[in-house]
């Protein structure tokens, strides 16, 4: 005798399977495809409606849904901005703004770990406690960093190559 539980898993696996035939037969990006894929600037409001509708008239799974959001708010996001003619500081006001709408951010701060590469942003200003972060994402600092002194070609900061150097060799 089958559980619910049992039941419950046949019923979700049934429907990712159809989920996934569906993507598969549409020829659509899969999950995996639409996270790498690159954005359009539409110039038009038909290239962006176009754009969109592509989006949400497909065959969808749990992931391609989320993306499908993202990319048709940064396809729109960037057709308002090219129309106004917006500076990088505007453009970077509106990306928070989106962010307090959607995320209801009351208060805080958005860190980005990758500046963790470059020894002039390992202060309080932009990280209470640097070393810490370091010592926790070593690894991934480490393959990012050689991966920076690969593309480099010792063409930067002496003091940044060095940065690179050390968290190389954690």
């Amino acid at each position: 005798m089958e559980t619910d539980a049992a039941k419950a898993r046949q019923t979700m696996d049934n429907a990712l399977s159809e989920h996934a035939d569906a993507i598969a037969k549409a020829g659509v990006p899969t999950e995996a495809e639409m996270r790498e894929a690159d954005v359009p600037w539409p110039e038009t409001e038909e290239e962006l409606l176009s754009y969109i509708h592509g989006l949400v008239d497909r065959p969808h799974d749990y992931g391609t849904c989320a993306y499908a959001m993202s990319m048709a708010a940064t396809a729109a996001f960037r057709y308002v901005a090219n129309h106004l003619g917006t500076s990088g500081f505007q453009a970077s006001c509106a990306d928070m703004d989106i962010l307090r709408r959607t995320r209801s951010f009351k208060w805080g701060r958005l860190v980005d770990f990758e500046k963790l590469l470059y020894p002039q942003y390992l202060n309080n200003e932009h990280f209470p406690s640097p070393g810490a972060l370091i010592y926790e994402h070593r690894e991934e600092l480490s393959k990012r960093a050689k991966a920076l002194l690969e593309q480099s070609d010792g063409m930067v900061h002496p003091e940044v190559l060095a940065h690179w150097r050390l968290l190389a060799e954690a």
